[in-house]
């Protein structure tokens, strides 16, 4: 919600109501992430300017599981907290303020383990006013110098909402992954040589989350059009 708070003449904070057509959500995330189609999926639609957007993310190790490493760099700060984790870097209940530069992985001890796992939100506060951009960037597996780079614009538009507008975070992992995957020279460390190995995004699932929130997106234009014809009397075709 937007904070849009003021405070009375006694120094009480008052919180301003919601608007009509974004009424208080709640969500449970074991349920939100039972279901979920990616490793990181927002737990609510609000992504306007202003609004608060939780993500849940879960990461599960396995004989086969590779989720690899990248760097985000994001312009709004990030918190999370860790709602259940074995076998991972992160405690259950742990909380943390991430940095606005910081690595990104499974939180795993070791990935190869079926045993563990974690379930963290992950929440940040979309920007009010001016920009708000984000950078996935890889480094090099021998030496750690940065090898890739790729910036988006992630600016909030008013009454911005994940029924017509995807969550560019993860879409944008995907192109970022991709346009590192397809190029050897981008793989190719210009200091020690090593040419890094293509980043494993299919284990993230950001690409099932784009394909199929462009699925609904023209699935609900198909219901409404068809109820509006149904309305006007006229036939489908």
């Amino acid at each position: 919600m937007s904070t849009e708070n003021q405070e009375n003449n006694d120094g009480k904070l008052n919180i301003e109501p919601p608007r009509a057509d974004r009424p208080p959500l709640k969500n449970n995330i074991f349920d939100a992430m039972q279901k979920g189609n990616a490793a990181l999926i927002p737990l609510f639609p609000h992504l306007y300017p202003g609004a608060m957007v939780p993500a849940g993310a879960v990461f599960r190790g396995g004989p086969e599981k590779n989720y690899g490493e990248f760097r985000h760099h994001n312009t709004v700060d990030e918190v999370a907290i860790a709602f259940a984790a074995n076998g991972a870097l992160l405690k259950t209940g742990q909380f943390f303020v991430g940095g606005r530069v910081h690595g990104v992985s499974s939180f795993l001890k070791n990935e190869k383990d079926p045993e563990n796992f974690v379930l963290i939100c992950i929440t940040q506060r979309q920007s009010e006013a001016g920009l708000q951009h984000e950078i996935i960037s890889m480094t090099c597996s021998g030496c750690r110098e940065e090898v890739f780079r790729y910036e988006f614009d992630v600016t909030p538009e008013p009454d911005d909402s994940e029924s017509e507008k995807m969550f560019a975070t993860i879409p944008e992992s995907y192109n970022a992954a991709k346009r590192f995957n397809d190029d050897p020279e981008a793989r190719t460390c210009s200091k020690c040589g090593h040419v890094n190995d293509p980043f494993p995004h299919d284990t993230w699932g950001w690409l099932q989350y784009a394909e199929q929130s462009d699925t609904m997106f023209e699935a609900r234009q198909t219901l409404n059009k068809a109820a509006t014809e149904m309305l006007q009397g006229t036939e489908l075709p």
